[in-house]
């Protein structure tokens, strides 16, 4: 395996959520140096509190930026975490031209064959000074169904992007079409088999005495709470844990005794919550960012073995039967009474089959599938 390769990455902030570029880029940190570049905004921030804070926040960031060394994280070779000071989208020359100065000043001399990796398209602005050899574009959602993103401008960083790339994975068949076939390849989400298949002790914020269903992630406008609330109150007798961030105001209304808000809590503490839980679900509300996501979660629910119901959409779909697709109140309650009075071998059995259908999905297979890809490349440029 070549050593002599080095990676840079333009992604979200690195430990804000366990997105799947993080994933991917942690195994690939363990093998080859990477320098990741906190996340370049996809919208021009506004007069409004949260941006502020946000501002601020990368502010901050750049002024305390020591390097992030070995020492410090757990992949081995992620040298350095990129704090940049750039204003996201910029319009104006003279704020492009600062924006690559005070981020050329920050990135490392190059040292190896360099491949840069892009999660975010408004990286598109700064390719030019990264020196790189191999360009990937790394789509993991459609940018343009995503809430709270300058769609225009994000849309057409992209399509520039797909002409600059050497190499396209999407995370979506669904986007396999928006990029050149020749160069584009659909590499699905994977999962942390290892951590979902390990055994741990029911914390002690589940009532185990009680049947209870989960769901994890973003509590954001993506949910849907009428729904939630409709379940929680007709099923007064089982309890749902909404574990994550309270993101939208409609989480206000989930006032039902038997609906238990948690706080958001580690990526590799999750599991010992969904091991469990007679249910997981994923209650999505219907609308074309839905359509085209593929959660993490929804693989992860599966490794860990637990029973999963879900909203119709189309990554869910492809699990079908295993994940329990409902689309009225009804199949909702209907599927819920059915699940959480499975047997323990009609559980086991389950579990058996939900994990043989990811057990080929690890992070690591996904890996090994890209870096046999650029090595491929190298070596047809060098031949």
């Amino acid at each position: 395996m070549d050593r002599d390769i080095e990676f840079i990455i333009f992604g979200e902030d690195w430990g804000r959520h366990p997105s799947s570029t993080q994933h991917l880029i942690s195994i690939i940190a363990k093998q080859y140096p990477v320098y990741w570049i906190n996340s370049i905004g996809l919208r021009q921030p506004q007069l409004q509190a949260k941006d502020i804070r946000r501002i601020i926040e990368k502010l901050m960031a750049f002024i305390h930026r020591p390097a992030i060394t070995d020492n410090e994280v757990s992949p081995k070779k992620l040298k350095k975490i990129i704090k940049p000071l750039v204003w996201p989208l910029a319009r104006n020359k003279t704020m492009k031209y600062i924006n690559k100065k005070l981020l050329e000043t920050q990135l490392p001399q190059k040292k190896h064959y360099r491949v840069l990796w892009i999660a975010l398209p408004s990286a598109i602005e700064y390719i030019e000074l990264c020196q790189a050899d191999l360009i990937i574009y790394y789509c993991g959602d459609d940018f343009s169904a995503l809430t709270g993103v300058d769609h225009d401008k994000t849309m057409q960083a992209e399509q520039t992007l797909s002409i600059q790339a050497d190499l396209i994975y999407v995370a979506n068949r669904q986007l396999m079409a928006r990029f050149p076939k020749h160069k584009t390849h659909y590499l699905p989400h994977g999962v942390d088999l290892h951590l979902f298949q390990s055994q741990h002790a029911c914390p002690p914020a589940i009532d185990k005495e009680k049947k209870n269903i989960g769901f994890y992630g973003s509590l954001n406008n993506w949910l849907d709470y009428d729904l939630l609330q409709q379940l929680a109150l007709a099923r007064p007798q089982i309890q749902f844990y909404l574990l994550g961030n309270k993101d939208c105001p409609q989480v206000q209304q989930l006032q039902n005794e038997n609906i238990h808000l948690l706080p958001a809590i580690p990526h590799h503490q999750l599991v010992s919550y969904v091991q469990h839980w007679h249910a997981a679900i994923l209650p999505f509300i219907k609308n074309r960012q839905i359509k085209m996501c593929n959660p993490l979660k929804l693989r992860e629910y599966l490794a860990a073995g637990c029973p999963v119901i879900s909203s119709d959409f189309n990554a869910a779909a492809e699990y079908s039967p295993l994940v329990s697709i409902a689309t009225t109140q009804l199949e909702w309650l209907s599927t819920i009474d059915r699940i959480t009075q499975l047997t323990p071998h009609q559980v086991a059995e389950y579990k058996q089959k939900a994990y043989q259908c990811v057990q080929h999905d690890s992070w690591e297979r996904r890996i090994e599938k890209i870096i046999n890809t650029i090595q491929k490349m190298r070596s047809s440029t060098t031949e």
